[in-house]
């Protein structure tokens, strides 16, 4: 693994580190996704953006449906409320994080 030392002024590492923060992570990891997302521009779309970090998280649930099974309309909100059951705030923070890239 290569090394690489940066000077950025004290404005920008204050707002990385809070960030960092805010994401219970470290700068240098934070650093790392930011350049390696910066290399990538337009090689993929902001929802996959999302999608790889819910899936990172575990946030991303199995389909609701398998083809060819059908089932009351009741039965698929219940799921549906159980699986996203306490999803709410870290779903808002992935939203945020994403409109601060853009």
């Amino acid at each position: 693994m290569k090394q690489l030392l940066l000077r950025v002024d004290d404005e920008l590492h204050a707002q990385l580190t809070e960030r960092a923060q805010r994401e219970r992570r470290s700068v240098n990891a934070l650093a790392n996704e930011i350049l390696s997302r910066a290399t990538q521009a337009g090689a993929t779309s902001p929802r996959h953006h999302v999608r790889a970090r819910a899936a990172a998280l575990g946030l991303l649930a199995a389909p609701l449906a398998t083809p060819g099974r059908r089932s009351e309309e009741g039965d698929d909100r219940q799921r549906v409320l159980e699986r996203t059951r306490g999803l709410g705030p870290m779903l808002d923070d992935l939203i945020d994080e994403d409109r601060d890239r853009a």
